[in-house]
């Protein structure tokens, strides 16, 4: 009775003094806005005292809908403040520059232990390099450099497309594939040479893509399990690469590769780590899962199917018309400027497109660490907070896309061209200053390059087997699993779905 009383008389006066911080932190923000004259996002009932919206984790799409039904809201997950931007503001929070989006993930995924830039530079965990990273990853993905690594990029996608068998799941097979091409592009030629040592890599990586937790998100100080196991998985990582390092060091080999590019432009081993975590993230967490999906989207269209075998094939005859070659031969006369020329595969684009605006339902952050309070189109956003908008409120609105969770890519053709009726209503590859690393000039490379993956295994496999969609107990089906709108990322269906590949003679 005595050890109750005491833990009583000793949680009340914390519980008060927490619930009085947290009204004064609010009231704060309040007082400031009316100084300078600001609107004020209002605070969202949908709350818990104390940890805030926990909605937030179990429904981002359906807390996110219904909190921002009258316009934009405030609302907090422990200490982390936040402000949901309604479908109404997304050119605000598209086109401003001064908030970041790399930060902004790292901590609403669950990837830092603070969301204060100086303590994660302190720590060792620059993840922007200094702001160089986009400064890298431009200049590993240029033309140039991408052709001329083309015969292995061409060598290692045969070798998926022939090692598939009669049935496989795309989401781990080419999700794969997808990370091998990508890590000799922007990692190291050693490492994706080796398909046991690439696949440790993608392993580790996948996991490091779902160790977020609510918890980790929660209480970032803690180091509870989730945060121990994400540190073992990043240690793991950074001994692969510094293995990588050190071989070719010791060897005194220079293989021209990304890895080299890093190590000649003065980066450590911790940090070649870090940016190719960061560009891993930028150029894999999507193309990977979005190429399987666009694969099994064809295979439950069959329409769609012959219409894009039939282009493909087209397209490659232009450059080499001897069919009486194996079709990877003929791929080898194709540049990297060849696939990703505007227009030129006009009905595999608009598949493509849908697939990315069916599939992509994911919230997006953006986070004011500037130091100071700005302000967004009239309202106050304070320092360290993170501004959260839902793509849904584009990709799935019925009032730009007509039967909007419909698979149908022919609201892309240039009768219907839905994503021009709005501004603003397609951001697969991003809008505004929240783009595929900044989609313009340089910048918009390494989404050229995630289309050249897609449109380079798609050629492979629609010309090499018919296919069918089938579950995981190989039973025929004629139709996708519905959109799961309230995840984190993009995932890979549920129930699971699988491809019959049939060799075409």
């Amino acid at each position: 009775m005595l050890d109750a009383v005491f833990l009583f008389s000793t949680a009340l006066p914390v519980l008060v003094v927490y619930i009085t911080f947290w009204l004064h932190r609010f009231q704060k923000v309040k007082t400031t806005s009316d100084l300078e004259g600001l609107s004020i996002a209002p605070y969202t009932s949908i709350a818990y005292p104390l940890l805030g919206s926990l909605q937030y984790f179990s429904g981002h799409w359906d807390f996110l809908r219904s909190a921002t039904r009258n316009g934009a809201v405030s609302f907090h997950l422990a200490r982390q403040k936040c402000i949901a931007v309604p479908v109404e503001k997304r050119h605000e929070f598209f086109n401003d520059s001064r908030p970041a989006f790399a930060l902004a993930y790292a901590v609403m995924l669950g990837a830092t232990p603070s969301m204060n830039k100086d303590f994660l530079s302190s720590m060792g965990f620059d993840i922007t390099l200094g702001g160089r990273s986009n400064k890298f990853l431009s200049a590993l993905v240029r033309n140039q450099r991408i052709n001329d690594n083309l015969p292995i990029l061409y060598r290692y996608a045969d070798e998926c497309i022939n090692g598939l068998g009669t049935q496989t799941n795309p989401f781990d097979t080419i999700y794969r594939t997808i990370f091998r091409l990508t890590v000799n592009t922007i990692a190291a030629s050693s490492i994706a040479a080796s398909p046991v040592l690439c696949d440790t890599l993608a392993k580790i990586f996948h996991e490091l893509d779902q160790s977020g937790t609510p918890a980790t998100i929660l209480f970032p100080w803690f180091p509870g399990w989730e945060r121990m196991q994400r540190f073992y998985l990043m240690k793991q990582f950074y001994d692969i690469m510094t293995a990588a390092i050190q071989e070719r060091k010791i060897d005194g080999r220079n293989d021209g590769d990304p890895m080299q590019y890093l190590i000649d432009a003065g980066l450590s081993s911790l940090e070649i780590t870090q940016f190719t975590l960061a560009a891993l993230f930028a150029g894999i967490a999507n193309t990977g899962i979005v190429a399987a999906y666009f694969l099994c989207d064809l295979a439950t269209h069959p329409e769609y199917l012959a219409q894009v075998r039939e282009e493909l094939n087209d397209f490659v005859s232009q450059f080499n018309p001897d069919d009486t070659l194996p079709l990877i031969a003929r791929v080898q006369s194709i540049t990297y400027e060849d696939w990703i020329t505007a227009g030129v595969l006009p009905v595999t684009d608009r598949c493509l497109k849908e697939t990315l605006r069916l599939r992509i339902a994911t919230p997006l952050h953006r986070l004011n660490n500037s130091g100071r309070d700005i302000d967004i189109a009239g309202t106050l956003v304070p320092k360290d907070t993170i501004l959260t908008f839902h793509s849904s409120f584009m990709h799935h609105n019925a009032d730009i896309y007509q039967e909007p969770l419909v698979w149908d890519p022919e609201r892309f053709n240039e009768e219907r061209m839905e994503d021009k009726v709005q501004p603003m209503s397609f951001a697969a590859w991003g809008l505004g200053k929240h783009q595929c690393l900044g989609q313009k000039a340089s910048f918009f490379e390494p989404c050229r390059f995630a289309k050249f993956e897609i449109f380079l295994l798609t050629a492979l496999i629609v010309s090499s087997y018919d296919m069918q969609a089938i579950d995981k107990d190989s039973v025929p089906i004629t139709k996708m699993p519905p959109v799961e709108l309230n995840n984190t990322v993009i995932s890979p269906p549920n129930p699971e779905v699988h491809l019959r590949l049939t060799p075409r003679g």
